[in-house]
């Protein structure tokens, strides 16, 4: 049931595809497709992208989507983003699960950005972006401005 005049609905799917053994494949819906493992610690194998790593790096991949639009919108023109993000493991009631990611961004602006509205433009980021906002978990931002 979708009641929300206006609003934009929207359904992600992905196939997965095992035969066996990994390396396995997903299929986006956006054409992509790539090889999977589970890591090595749980009998996978080294080199295709895990579970954990496509979780922690969703977290960072829409931060970086969301932000370029948030901080433009804030008189910030973005030229440049790096940002490496840390999943924090622990065990919590027995089980295994994130209880945290850390971003740490690297970014550069054009001259003239309004650099001042940079926590501004984090704050309106971390309340926007899909991933995070759909992960039970404390995102932190520790961004760096570059020259």
């Amino acid at each position: 049931m979708r009641p929300i005049v206006g609003a934009i609905y929207m359904d992600f799917t992905t196939t997965v595809v095992y035969s066996g053994g990994y390396p396995a494949r997903v299929e986006c819906q956006n054409g992509m497709s790539l090889e999977y493992s589970a890591p090595i610690e749980l009998g996978g194998m080294r080199g295709p992208m895990t579970p954990e790593d496509a979780f922690v790096g969703s977290a960072n991949m829409c931060f970086q989507i969301v932000f370029r639009s948030v901080s433009e919108g804030l008189g910030m023109k973005l030229l440049e983003l790096r940002s490496k993000a840390v999943g924090d493991l622990q065990t919590v009631d027995g089980f295994k699960k994130f209880v945290k990611i850390s971003l740490y961004p690297e970014m550069r602006f054009a001259e003239g950005s309004k650099v001042e509205n940079l926590q501004k433009a984090i704050d309106g980021t971390k309340k926007r972006c899909l991933v995070t906002n759909s992960m039970a978990l404390q995102v932190d931002v520790i961004p760096k401005i570059i020259e």
